[in-house]
């Protein structure tokens, strides 16, 4: 059952025969239902049906965070649809598409964070990270690190959030028994202090290690 107030400025929701209503960006949209869909299953389709599963699938464990950085700047679409977009584009290679999380971004964003980030693997699935803090201003030192692992064979991912300050320089992270034998990626959320998104420091969301034996799960 469709709920129409005033099909133009009013309250509208569900379907009514083949208009479809609802809100996208704050605005009443009405769409029309097709009658047939053709679905063909070519090998291209079935190809972006893949890779789209599978980023959908990890994006969506790591969606607040993104909604957090991105702080409502984006128009005409969602931080989860771009996000999506620009992996989709850039993130698979090979034939069938293999993920490549060297190249998975979580965040477009571009400014100051933490460099010569190294994972290392060690017993009792945990894992060591160490960095440089690359500032010397006290509020970027002070501000907290977010961590977040992923698992390059499942696409599992886990979030340490304000996991350490900036400055300590190293830290160690606990990553399930589940993981041993695996590759992880690590991307680390760090703070703009120069740069200001809605009132508050930019956050900055970059790959900064793993990928490589160093950063298998032990």
């Amino acid at each position: 059952m469709a709920i129409v107030q005033n099909p133009i400025t009013g309250r509208t929701k569900k379907k009514f025969g083949t208009a479809v209503f609802s809100k996208q960006f704050g605005k009443n949209v009405m769409r029309t239902k097709p009658m047939e869909v053709k679905n063909p299953n070519t090998i291209a389709q079935s190809t972006h049906r893949s890779k789209f599963s599978i980023m959908v699938a990890l994006i969506r464990q790591v969606l607040p965070i993104i909604n957090t950085a991105y702080a409502g700047t984006i128009r005409n679409m969602s931080p989860f649809n771009k996000i999506v977009g620009i992996n989709m584009r850039n993130a698979f290679a090979g034939d069938p598409p293999i993920l490549d999380h060297t190249k998975v971004v979580l965040c477009d964003f571009i400014g100051n964070s933490v460099t010569d980030v190294t994972l290392t693997g060690n017993p009792q699935n945990c894992m060591h990270i160490e960095w440089d803090p690359n500032t010397s201003d006290p509020d970027e030192l002070a501000s907290f690190l977010t961590f977040i692992f992923i698992n390059c064979t499942t696409n599992e991912a886990i979030i340490f959030k304000d996991a350490a300050a900036r400055s300590d320089i190293q830290t160690d992270l606990t990553v399930p028994k589940t993981w041993v034998g695996c590759m992880t990626a690590l991307h680390v959320l760090s703070n703009d202090f120069s740069q200001y998104v809605a009132n508050f420091p930019k956050t900055i969301i970059k790959f900064k290690a793993g990928v490589d034996d160093a950063s298998t799960v032990q």
